[in-house]
């Protein structure tokens, strides 16, 4: 569930340095995931990368904070996965949604992972995403379309995302 840390305001915000394809208001399951650039969160002078780095690839797109007790359990099982089928084509991107990057960086002194980690402290990814609870998260396919939302980390979500994963990946780009 969504809570603590302004989390409603930093939904609804717009962020500096996350830029937003004008022609997508939203995600919608079947239907090509929003372009995004996002600053990468363990350097903020670096250009960041978008989603279109990442095309011909099964992305999961996750959205979490340092506050959110169920990304916890997520994060050394997405990254897990994210070794496990790396070279088939799977990346984890995390995007971090606290206002505080020092919140995240700390989260993720406990909490370490290898997959590629963006900051959106406004929220406006989150908002074009139309996350629901913590963490969120979207599965985008080769082609750059989104294929399912993940809403929460529950003990069975391991098997159903690698499950999901395994059949996006052998599908042809």
């Amino acid at each position: 569930m969504l809570s603590g840390k302004n989390v409603f305001r930093a939904l609804s915000g717009v962020v500096v340095g996350c830029f937003l394809s004008a022609s997508v208001a939203a995600v919608e399951i079947g239907k090509p995931a929003p372009g995004l650039v996002l600053t990468t969160l363990s350097n903020h002078d670096d250009a960041g990368f978008t989603l279109a780095d990442y095309r011909g690839k099964v992305v999961y797109l996750d959205f979490w904070a340092s506050w959110c007790g169920p990304c916890r359990a997520s994060f050394p099982v997405l990254d897990e996965l994210r070794t496990k089928y790396q070279a088939e084509g799977f990346e984890v991107v995390g995007v971090n949604l606290d206002e505080n990057t020092a919140d995240a960086n700390g989260f993720l002194k406990k909490f370490p992972v290898s997959f590629p980690l963006a900051t959106d402290p406004k929220g406006a990814a989150a908002q074009i995403f139309q996350i629901k609870g913590m963490p969120s998260a979207v599965i985008i396919d080769k082609k750059g379309v989104a294929r399912a939302e993940i809403v929460g980390f529950h003990k069975d979500e391991p098997q159903k995302i690698e499950q999901l994963v395994s059949q996006l990946l052998k599908e042809p780009s």
